[in-house]
């Protein structure tokens, strides 16, 4: 999963398209201190992660920069990778690096964050991390539904 751009599947090739990021690999301090927020994963992303068995270590969260960004009316429903009691993402090893890494399933934000530049073209519309949220909207009135049944 960490190869070429074809590994990644059809929504993460067009967010890497759009956004015109792609992955980089980097361990200065300014990267591994990105691990303080837990990154965020496409809906494809978190399914392996449940899948290869660490749903335990995931939350249902609520994503609100949109909200203050004028992006979205209301949070963004999703889940993610929980911040454990330390503050870091759950998936922080002790030498700051990300647990995850190495078995190709680091969620689409921390493969695509590093400590360069913005693209030139950049604009909020293009940025990654709004364009991994939006995938989560087609989700949101089954979250809202489903979470009804729980209050």
């Amino acid at each position: 999963m960490n190869g070429t751009v074809t590994d990644y599947t059809y929504s993460a090739k067009r967010i890497m398209n759009l956004s015109g990021v792609f992955p980089s690999e980097c361990s200065c301090e300014k990267c591994k201190d990105a691990c303080k927020t837990p990154c965020l994963g496409t809906p494809e992303d978190i399914e392996a992660l449940i899948k290869s068995g660490f749903g335990s270590r995931l939350a249902i969260t609520q994503w609100v920069p949109g909200m203050l960004l004028g992006l979205t009316k209301e949070p963004i429903l999703m889940i993610q990778p929980r911040q454990s009691e330390d503050g870091w993402c759950t998936f922080r090893t002790s030498d700051g690096f990300c647990e995850l890494h190495d078995k190709g399933l680091k969620p689409l934000e921390g493969k695509l964050t590093s400590c360069r530049p913005k693209p030139r073209n950049w604009t909020i519309q293009k940025d990654f991390t709004w364009l991994i949220a939006k995938e989560w909207l087609p989700l949101q009135y089954t979250f809202r539904i489903n979470l009804k049944k729980y209050e």
